[in-house]
Formats: C-alpha cells, structure tokens, sequence
C-alpha cells in the first residue's frame, strides 16, 4: 500500500488493526463480537486476527473489507476505503440516522453540482489546447471541482444510510449497476478489454505522431 504524502489520508495505515478491532468489540449481533465467530467466518486463525488487531500485520484489502461487512460496519468500512485510498473519508455515523435528511442534502448537493457544471460549461469556451490557465481560472476551477465531488460524498452516505435504516441490499445494488453499466458500454468490463483499449490508442499516438513528423 502507497504511503504518498502528497494525498489527503485522514488515517493512517497503523491505525487499521484498531478499526478493525472496533469494529468487531462493538458489532450490533453479539454473536460476532468473538473472535472465533469472527475468524471462522473470515477462514483465518484467531492468532492472525489477534495479530491483525494487535497491529502487528496489515492485512490484505480483500480480508479487512470481508471483516467490516461480517459485522455490519459500514463506517468502519468507510475508514478502511479511505485508508486504502479508493474512497472519500467516512461520514459521521450520526448523519446518517435520518434518511430524509441525507435525501435532502443529497438533492442540493446535486444543484450545487449541477450549478457547478454549467459555469464549467460556460469556462470551457474560453478554453483552448496547450494554453495555460491563469490563477483566477485555476480557483475557479478548483472551486467547482469541488462542488461536484460533494455529490459523490453525498450519494454514498444516502446509501449507506438507506443499508443502515432501511436495510438495502447494497451489493446488489452495485451487481445491478455494474450490469447495466456494461450493456451501455460505460465501464470496462474486463482486463482484456482494457488491454486492447490501450494498445489501440498507442497505435493512434504512435500514427498521429508519425503523421506531424512528415510534415
């Protein structure tokens, strides 16, 4: 796992054991609160959780999602997205006690990032290849990027907070999405796939590149 100091990581990777630790002490079903329910469940020894809590081994990405989502711990699971960097800090667990109110904020997150795209729109005009951006422009730009990854931070804490309150079946959810999103040709479906998207474009660097040569 990367330690980049240059990214925005709230927790740090020593503090995973604790999450995880946590996150099993204080699961709502007190049958999986064990550490044998909890290391049967995850198909490790007891030793190795211990280990893994204790902060003497990290474990693998795969295994400390697996063990948020045992004992039902959705901001533990936050944490540990984060802390992998492949997701925005968790939401405070109070917010999300109401789903009314995450439906509401989520609804002018989505104005705010709407507002966001059509300054965006009117920016791009100004626009041109290979021209630098002034300082003003570069704030501007910063501001409105920002306002539309409000709207990321607020889609997933009204998920997480439908899961909590109304027990939506998140990963079924995501099974559906992913379905969906690769009849209409949005996300790459497989690793060949992107392997031939890949070299597709060097071949069109390599011609286009070729073509200013002769020139």
């Amino acid at each position: 796992m990367s330690n980049n100091s240059s990214r925005t990581i709230l927790y740090s990777p020593s503090q995973i054991g604790t999450v995880l630790r946590v996150a099993r002490e204080r699961s709502c079903q007190v049958e999986r609160r064990t550490k044998r329910y909890l290391s049967h469940a995850l198909g490790i020894t007891e030793r190795r959780l211990t280990n893994i809590e204790e902060g003497h081994s990290i474990p693998p990405f795969e295994l400390a999602i697996d063990w948020c989502r045992i004992v039902k711990d959705y901001t533990a699971l936050d944490k540990i997205k984060h802390i992998y960097q492949v997701g925005l800090p968790a939401t405070d667990p109070r917010l999300l006690e109401s789903v009314p109110d995450q439906l509401n904020n989520l609804v002018q997150q989505a104005e705010g990032a709407i507002n966001a795209a059509e300054n965006l729109k009117r920016m791009s005009k100004d626009m041109r290849p290979g021209r630098s951006i002034d300082e003003q422009t570069r704030a501007e730009l910063m501001k409105m990027a920002e306002e539309i990854l409000d709207i990321k931070q607020a889609a997933e804490a009204t998920l997480s907070s439908l899961r909590q309150n109304w027990d939506l079946d998140y990963e079924q959810v995501v099974k559906n999405w992913t379905r969906e999103a690769i009849s209409d040709y949005v996300i790459i479906p497989s690793v060949s796939f992107y392997e031939n998207l890949k070299k597709e474009q060097y071949y069109e660097d390599r011609a286009l590149s070729f073509g200013r040569g002769r020139h």
